[in-house]
């Protein structure tokens, strides 16, 4: 034992009483890092302090409950973040419902990968859906026990294969647009796939990728991403690399290291590609090779990626033995890598950013990410300024300032007024046709194809609010009311279609309001490739779409086509103190009325998830009470809208007196 005890004195001021706490921590001779704890740790050296804090010590001897709640919520984090990405406002607060309804689907992905291995690579794939089957490894390095077990581990006569799964699609491998030598932007994924249905770098594939398509600069660039911990996808080569890292270790300790050069790593992803046949056997779908001979899962060869980031992974464990052995607080700095409102976002986030208000902190200022420029044009970065105690959007100069939106917001919450350009609203009220029907949709973002002719993580519609304003402010909010919810999770979109297109009048024409475009506009055009004998009706609504959210907010091209100046048509129609930097629809609702979400059981975008996956497993009591909370949830969406275009009918009266 090392013996050393180290004292951590963490000051924090909570409502003016200054609480001081004292944790004492003794090291022990070794110190149970797991992958998850390594990724954390080297992220944010801050974390290793504030666990220790949370359990007192970190002990030798995890237990395997301990590394699969671990492992478990990690996994289930990061399918919630693919679900919803970093925008979603009511679906920031992870909540462990969430996580129980992702749980099933995270298990079915794992051994569909499992199942495959054996028919993409031979041997004799080991894996299981309790972390206790897995293979593990296991490596002390300087006194420090680092710790991790391998979703899929397969033998074959000539090697192994290390199969990691992540519930991702192939999407994400094409790291957007690439310009080729004419100047021509398009998606050139520098993964390809080959002969063996495996993806690898374009590299290995093609040999010279410096061609017609790629100039070297483009591809290494976009190359470089996969060796970026906070890239989207880079995140997840990193996972295997330290993964790769504590194998070959193992390894090396156990005089096996002949062995190392044998092994290949590998990622198991959902494939974008992949069509849903809508074959069920006992009532849960079978995913067997869709009509295009695409498998639900694909499988990225990270070999070399990994190889060449050990490296640097030796480094970063080199840094963790420093910040273990030292505990203590790198001076409470915060940076891009807290995770700060992201649905993976960590869990110690109340502690370090307990000096950063909710409401109206400088990240409230629209684009606050491109930082602030002072009067010698030296730019700040918003993680500096916080960690030099600038946290309030009033402590930000004014002459720092240099976006026109951002004066708007500072003069709002300086004077506690409310910004109105009702010239705009005005102009763009005039261009909605009547009658108004306002619209909404709730999905299910599945990880996993349900019905025919669905593919991962398509935006499953199961429900439909409609409310028909037949003249300004003529709308009722129970007879002018239409809705649609599916009783189970049986496939109801041919009813929901129905219903829906019943609904509207096509012969007069109108205007569809709906709260962000293309969230409904995209759902319309993917029902109707569904569903082709309704794809003429759905198209015309889709042509049909207003988004209220142009009137609230602006759309520089809407605005422009409508005769006003581009600086004009950038800025807000409308600001208001409390929208803290936000026009989603709850926020906007209660600054211009009276009605609020407080009230309902189903009160959030989240918990209308949770209420839909649960409906099938609930007393008939229970059902019933949750299925009307959906109902009344996705009715207070589209009457929101009925309201808050009343209400912006009103300013543009006052404000201009007409």
């Amino acid at each position: 034992m090392l013996g050393a005890i180290i004292y951590y004195l963490f000051i924090a001021k909570l409502e003016n009483i200054l609480i001081i706490i004292h944790v004492i921590i003794e090291i022990g001779d070794y110190m149970a890092v797991t992958k998850t704890k390594f990724i954390n740790y080297i992220r944010c050296p801050n974390h290793c302090v504030l666990d220790e804090i949370k359990k007192e010590q970190l002990n030798a001897d995890i237990t395997i409950e301990e590394y699969k709640e671990e492992e478990k919520e990690a996994a289930l984090t990061e399918i919630l973040d693919t679900m919803f990405g970093d925008e979603t406002e009511d679906l920031i607060d992870i909540k462990d419902e969430q996580l129980e309804i992702m749980l099933p689907y995270y298990r079915k992905i794992e051994l569909l990968a499992g199942s495959l291995v054996a028919k993409k690579f031979g041997g004799n794939p080991k894996y299981s859906k309790e972390t206790l089957n897995q293979e593990s490894f296991d490596a002390n390095i300087d006194g420090i026990r680092y710790l991790c077990y391998v979703d899929i581990y397969n033998e074959r006569p000539n090697g192994v294969d290390i199969v990691e799964v992540k519930a991702i699609t192939t999407n994400g491998f094409k790291f957007g647009k690439i310009s080729n030598r004419s100047g021509e932007k398009q998606v050139y994924p520098i993964f390809l796939k080959n002969k063996d249905d495996i993806y690898r770098l374009r590299e290995e594939i093609a040999g010279n990728v410096f061609d017609d398509i790629f100039t070297e600069e483009n591809y290494l660039e976009h190359r470089q991403k996969l060796f970026d911990k906070y890239h989207a996808i880079g995140r997840y080569v990193y996972d295997l690399a330290v993964q790769r890292f504590i194998i070959e270790h193992d390894l090396r300790q156990n005089n096996q290291s002949d062995k190392i050069d044998n092994i290949k790593y590998y990622l198991a992803v959902l494939n974008s590609d992949y069509v849903f046949n809508g074959e069920y056997k006992e009532e849960e779908p079978v995913y067997d090779t869709d009509s295009n001979g695409n498998d639900i899962i694909s499988f990225i060869d990270l070999t070399k990626v990994t190889k060449e980031y050990l490296e640097r992974v030796s480094l970063d464990q080199k840094r963790i033995d420093e910040y273990l052995k030292n505990m203590s607080m790198e001076g409470g700095q915060v940076g891009k890598y807290c995770e700060f409102k992201k649905n993976t976002k960590c869990k110690y986030i109340p502690v370090c950013w307990r000096k950063v208000p909710t409401h109206n902190s400088i990240f409230a200022y629209i684009d606050n990410y491109l930082g602030f420029t002072d009067e010698n044009g030296a730019k700040h970065d918003r993680y500096e300024l916080i960690n030099n105690d600038v946290v309030n959007m009033l402590d930000i100069p004014s002459t720092w300032l240099t976006r026109k939106k951002n004066d708007i917001q500072r003069k709002c919450v300086e004077n506690n007024t409310t910004h109105v350009n009702a010239k705009k609203i005005a102009k763009g009220l005039e261009q909605l046709r009547y009658p108004i029907y306002h619209l909404d949709f709730e999905t299910f973002h599945c990880p996993l194809p349900r019905y025919k002719g669905e593919k991962p993580y398509t935006q499953s519609v199961f429900q439909f609010s409609l409310h028909i304003e037949r003249q300004p402010g003529v709308c009722d909010i129970n007879k002018d009311h239409y809705e649609f919810l599916a009783p189970d999770h049986k496939d109801h979109r041919e009813e929901l279609i129905n219903k829906l297109i019943s609904c509207i009048d096509f012969d007069n024409g109108g205007s569809i309001v709906v709260y962000n475009e293309i969230f409904e506009k995209t759902r319309l055009k993917e029902l109707g490739e569904l569903f082709p004998r309704y794809k003429k009706s759905l198209d015309k609504m889709a042509n049909m779409l207003f988004d209220l959210l142009y009137i609230v907010k602006t759309n520089t091209s809407f605005y422009k086509q409508l005769g006003f100046d581009d600086e004009e048509a950038k800025l807000f129609n409308y600001y208001h103190p409390d929208l803290n930097g936000s026009f989603s629809i709850k926020k906007v609702l209660p600054t211009l009325t009276n009605l609020k979400y407080d009230d309902l059981i189903v009160s959030d975008g989240s918990e209308a998830m949770v209420a839909y996956a649960k409906l099938d497993k609930l007393s008939t009591a229970e059902y019933n009470k949750q299925y009307k909370a959906l109902l009344e949830y996705c009715k207070q969406d589209t009457w929101a809208m009925v309201l808050i275009l009343q209400a912006l009918r009103n300013l543009v009266k006052t404000r201009l007196k007409v």
